[in-house]
């Protein structure tokens, strides 16, 4: 049997919830689907050997019953439970779901009415003007779901996910926007792009405002509107041109604006846990407000109490005071995932120093038109020094990439002859000699130690021949570590976003290993990659090791646009500045990529 990967495991748990919820389930125990599914996305170490080892339910969101079923997918290569609940519904049942404004229940009636099994037979039942018949329905409920089908298409051939690089743009230029609407005085993006997850769902946008209707129509005038798609009292919702990303603004009174933001930033896990320890000390916590609870009951979407002295709404100005009122410590938003954050911010543990933009004093990891890049050498060392940084570390490809314009042996050494001509001319910023030499398959690197030993900064990574199994990829790559001329790991699990999963292999074996040879790991910055995962981020740094921080830009304008990438991935890790070399000077980033 061909083994189960995660994406697999994490499909099903996804698709439980929904079938469940179709069958009318509480909401409870389809929640711990969808709670279980974040576990197993974000899990770093081999799945099946967690399975086989009966280390499931060790794991948080992961309970008997939950982990009887993972296990039963993995060992089997079907989950059973999943199977039997497919049985009652017909094939194409979910597609119904990716059409907005359609939930389960509706979809429940639907084709326990009208017999409409895919988006196919909604179409064809919308054109024949069923579906306003049935009840909660009606013609605008009918004109919207036929208005939302081919929508519903472009979101499944693109897996409904977008990448975090893709839709960032749009999404602040959106947000200045509606800062510019009449009467806001706060805004600010939510939920996945908040958080700087690397792909992203839709876009969330909070504000406060007095009268939320000049802002709602503001923010259907914005140029990249394609369509508005919902409205209500206090949200609106939209669609935008080129990216078919969904935007949802919700507009609320000032005083509520630091609640609702958090709620909306997320994640739903992060949530649950701290909704638990404020029932502990008598708070209620919602995007309305906090209360403190009383006999009576409140009405919190206006933050109201129906009886006097029925519940206190507690101030909240800023986020950090609700995490004050629950003892703990601010978490910034790009730790709410529940990997650890709230233990540590109740014993005041979190990292105060998270690495920033501004701590970079140098670029690690470019290229210029010797290999693939779009910009010359000159050209990237003067960009450079505009942004402030203090030196450029020059990686061109190796030999074995020619299909990128690697280098040979003969154009490498050119090449420290313009970087000498250019170092002349170009004054205030260091240049450094290096390259990014691929890890071969035997785990050797395609240059002499000969020529490597001359080189300032050597980054190793993996270009080719990924279908290497879990055994040999991790052989692979602690072979390379014996390199002594070694100095970064690059883009470690050469993953590419909604195109190619990591790489199979042990990471916790080779995080061991790098840690006892002085490797550096790389994050890097490239929107395609935003690799290594934080997950794997947090497993280097437990073990000590020290991180570079980079850009892999391939023009100018990637030296300053992938580096917030870099940031992100590294802060979510928990990576404090003085973790990151490229933070120190030239010296000291010399001196801490030297091995031993």
């Amino acid at each position: 049997m061909t083994p189960v990967d995660k994406s697999t495991v994490v499909k099903a748990l996804k698709d439980m919830s929904v079938y469940l919820q179709l069958k009318g389930e509480n909401s409870f125990k389809t929640r711990a689907y969808d709670l279980a599914a974040e576990r197993i996305a974000g899990l770093t170490e081999d799945l099946q050997a967690i399975v086989e080892q009966g280390r499931l339910t060790t794991l948080p969101n992961i309970g008997e019953s939950i982990g009887a079923k993972i296990a039963d997918l993995v060992k089997t290569g079907k989950m059973h439970a999943l199977e039997e609940l497919k049985a009652t519904w017909p094939p194409r049942i979910l597609e119904l779901l990716t059409v907005q404004d359609l939930g389960p229940k509706k979809a429940k009636a639907l084709f326990e009415q009208l017999g409409v099994g895919s988006i196919d037979e909604l179409e064809k039942a919308c054109n024949e003007h069923r579906v306003r018949d049935l009840k909660g329905f009606g013609q605008k409920t009918e004109d919207k779901l036929l208005a939302g089908l081919a929508l519903a298409r472009r979101s499944m051939a693109a897996g409904g996910r977008k990448r975090l690089g893709d839709v960032e743009h749009q999404a602040n230029a959106l947000l200045e926007w509606i800062k510019a609407a009449p009467g806001v005085k706060r805004a600010s993006l939510g939920g996945s792009v908040r958080r700087m997850r690397e792909t992203v769902a839709d876009v969330d946008i909070i504000a406060s405002a007095k009268d939320p209707a000049p802002v709602f129509e503001h923010f259907l005038k914005f140029p990249q509107v394609a369509e508005p798609m919902s409205s209500g009292e206090s949200k609106a919702s939209v669609r935008l041109k080129e990216t078919d990303l969904q935007v949802d603004l919700r507009v609320l009174p000032d005083e509520d604006f630091a609640s609702a933001l958090h709620h909306f930033t997320g994640s739903k896990a992060h949530h649950i846990r701290l909704r638990s320890l404020a029932m502990e000390k008598g708070l209620t916590i919602s995007e309305w407000g906090v209360f403190r609870m009383g006999g009576g009951g409140a009405d919190r979407k206006k933050g109201t109490a129906k009886h006097e002295g029925a519940e206190e709404k507690l101030p909240i100005k800023e986020e950090k005071d609700l995490y004050a009122l629950l003892g703990m410590q601010y978490v910034p938003p790009e730790l709410r995932e529940d990997w650890g954050e709230i233990e540590a911010a109740l014993a005041h543990t979190l990292p105060e120093d998270l690495i920033t933009a501004d701590d970079i004093k140098g670029n690690v990891h470019m290229h210029t038109t010797w290999s693939d890049g779009r910009d010359s050498l000159e050209a990237m060392a003067l960009a450079a020094k505009a942004l402030g940084y203090k030196y450029l570390t020059v990686t061109e490809h190796s030999q074995t990439s020619n299909y990128a314009g690697g280098l040979s042996l003969e154009r490498l050494k050119a090449q420290w002859g313009e970087i000498d001509s250019v170092q002349d001319k170009v004054k205030g910023i260091t240049l450094l000699k290096g390259i990014e030499s691929d890890i071969l398959e035997d785990g050797s690197l395609d240059y002499p130690d000969a020529v490597l030993e001359q080189l300032d900064v050597v980054i190793g990574s993996i270009h080719q021949r990924y279908s290497q199994d879990e055994d040999a990829m991790t052989r692979r790559v602690l072979k390379a570590f014996d390199n002594p001329h070694l100095h970064v790991w690059g883009h470690p699990t050469g993953r590419l976003l909604l195109k190619r999963e990591a790489a199979p292999m042990r990471m916790e074996e080779i995080l061991d290993k790098a840690a006892k040879k002085g490797i550096t790991i790389e994050v890097n910055g490239c929107p395609d990659r935003m690799d290594l995962a934080s997950e794997n981020v947090r497993k280097a740094l437990e073990r000590g090791l020290k991180l570079v921080v980079s850009t892999d830009a391939h023009s100018v304008s990637e030296l300053k646009t992938h580096l917030p990438y870099a940031v992100a991935t590294a802060r979510r890790g928990w990576a404090r500045r003085g973790d990151v070399l490229n933070t120190r000077d030239v010296k000291g980033f010399k001196s801490g990529l030297a091995r031993g």
